[in-house]
């Protein structure tokens, strides 16, 4: 099987939280209005957890408490926080609810993950599957990390969150999957030694060509978890990088010539070899080639954790203002109603035309702000009503929201 560049990238992107994926709330909102979410109705949601270096784990001292950090963490949010309980044990692993916070619409939920055997997690490569099961209101939006890690007890404090839930129903935490060996190379740079006479080739079951193991055997100081097996032009004139993986690595890696100022050079096509990748550079200018970088998502030797770890969560939403409308608005849109909370603004409407719209909040001091949308479906049963959910930077006292704007309309909340 074949793969390029891009590929792989998608794959990075996919095994955990990417810097673009921890900007907030404010990219959000562009992709939202660019391109609003219109998935149908599902019951259950997956939650990919991905704990790879790049999220720049906390390490939990052995004083603070897990309020203590829950409390830093959620920062203005901290008093929409509710204390929620439950256990379950499987292969000598305990999951523990610790927190909530949620509107109605929208769910943080924080747990924890105790390696009662010891030596089996760690904050860098750790990688949790889980599934959140309940009511949605058309179309569920998952998000997942984690919030610290305590090396000396083996504990994983975790948050799931979800957006577009029902939270006032019967929620469901279940986790399925424990993978510590999770690892994400990042930049590993090999040395550049290209032979000038052309390698040995092989043709694989599937056509390509590709360079033969072994000729030129290289390594690096960045990892043990792969090798240059072979790395030079086949007799067409074609530059080939063959990766060899280290015993008990499976992955999608990728090797890519870059000059000395770190630039890729050519567009790289990657080839499932036995053991490895064989990945051919094309358009490839020798003399540009400072060294070689290998990066990409792989699984390491150390077996997975396979059980489940069943919870049922029942919150308690944080106070709302409900306001009835019941009728047509600008632009032909029929307004059923608006919940207002701290934390969100949630509009079920119905629209032929209209996916998504503007939306204001003001004070009772006079000052107004526009408030981000973070969320938006269509469908939503009984009544066929689209739900849009606009979320506030920094959540509000509720009472101190004295009215919402949207569609040429003012709403006063009392």
């Amino acid at each position: 099987m074949s793969v390029n560049g891009t590929d792989i990238r998608r794959a990075l992107e996919a095994a955990g939280p990417t810097p673009a994926q921890l900007k907030g709330l404010t990219d959000q909102l562009e992709a939202a209005q660019e391109t609003p979410a219109r998935r149908r109705p599902g019951r259950r949601a997956i939650v990919a957890v991905a704990l790879c270096a790049a999220l720049a784990v906390t390490a939990v001292a052995a004083g603070p408490s897990v309020w203590n950090i829950l409390n830093s963490y959620l920062g203005p949010y901290a008093p929409f926080a509710q204390e929620i309980t439950g256990t379950a044990s499987d292969q000598s692993v305990r999951l523990e609810l610790v927190s909530a916070v949620s509107d109605g619409y929208t769910a943080q939920i924080f747990y924890t993950l105790t390696d009662e055997e010891g030596g089996r997690f760690n904050a860098g490569h750790t990688r949790v599957a889980a599934c959140l099961e309940g009511s949605n209101l058309g179309g569920m939006g998952i998000g997942s990390q984690v919030v610290s890690y305590d090396a000396g007890s083996g504990t994983l404090l975790m948050e799931a969150s979800a957006t577009g839930i029902d939270t006032s129903q019967p929620l469901e935490l279940v986790v399925e999957r424990i993978d510590p060996a999770s690892y994400m190379l990042q930049d590993s740079r090999f040395p550049a030694v290209v032979p000038e006479e052309p390698l040995e080739t092989e043709t694989t079951e599937e056509g390509d060509v590709v360079l033969k193991a072994g000729q030129n055997p290289q390594t690096s100081p960045d990892t043990d978890a792969v090798t240059l097996s072979s790395v030079g032009f086949d007799g067409a004139g074609n530059f080939h990088i063959r990766l060899a993986f280290a015993e008990g690595v499976t992955g999608m890696l990728l090797a890519m010539p870059c000059n000395a100022a770190g630039e890729p050079l050519a567009h790289v096509t990657a080839t499932e070899v036995e053991g490895g990748m064989d990945c051919v550079a094309e358009d490839f200018d020798l003399a540009e080639l400072a060294y070689i970088q290998v990066y990409g998502p792989y699984r390491g030797p150390e077996p997975a954790i396979e059980g489940e770890w069943t919870l049922p969560l029942e919150l308690e939403t944080a106070e709302q203002t409900v306001i009835q409308v019941g009728r047509t608005l600008e632009d032909g849109v029929y307004v059923d109603r608006v919940e207002v909370s701290g934390m969100n603004i949630a509009v079920f409407f119905r629209s032929e035309d209209v996916d998504w719209f503007t939306l204001w909040a003001t004070d009772h001091a006079g000052e107004t702000l526009g408030v981000p949308l973070n969320y938006m479906n269509r469908g939503v049963e009984p009544m066929d009503l689209s739900c849009g959910l606009w979320s506030f930077e920094t959540p509000m006292d509720l009472e101190d929201i004295a009215s919402v704007t949207f569609l040429g309309e003012t709403f006063p909340l009392s």
